[in-house]
């Protein structure tokens, strides 16, 4: 028998918290958030390397055509995916349908985003 007298810690304590499914999606969602940073440095080296590029560059030609607004209205999906996947409460249990579109649809958008970034110079 386990001794709950006040100078003794439980079982709980010694160790972390049991994994849940809703502590398990936002972690995943955090991540996945943090990773757009470094995913944009390498999408944006990735299309510094074409030859589009270095003539948009050096002589103006080729630049791309993709509008501003569209790399803004991505950026703005994601950042409110990411918020309402990580702020958003939940049942003990399970995570809320919700956040499971929410980290889908940041995801999603995030390749966009990369891809937009990737292809600009294209």
């Amino acid at each position: 028998m386990i001794d709950e007298s006040p100078g003794r810690l439980s079982p709980t304590a010694l160790g972390p918290p049991p994994a849940t499914p809703a502590r398990r999606l936002r972690t995943r969602a955090l991540w996945a958030g943090l990773l757009l940073v470094p995913g944009t440095v390498l999408s944006g080296f990735l299309a510094l390397t074409t030859e589009n590029a270095s003539s948009c560059v050096t002589h103006g030609r080729h630049c791309g055509s993709t509008p501003g607004w569209l790399y803004l209205a991505t950026f703005v999906i994601i950042a409110v995916a990411w918020i309402h996947a990580l702020t958003t409460p939940d049942a003990p249990a399970e995570p809320a349908t919700s956040r499971k579109a929410a980290l889908w649809t940041l995801i999603g958008v995030e390749s966009v985003f990369l891809l937009l970034v990737a292809t600009s110079f294209a």
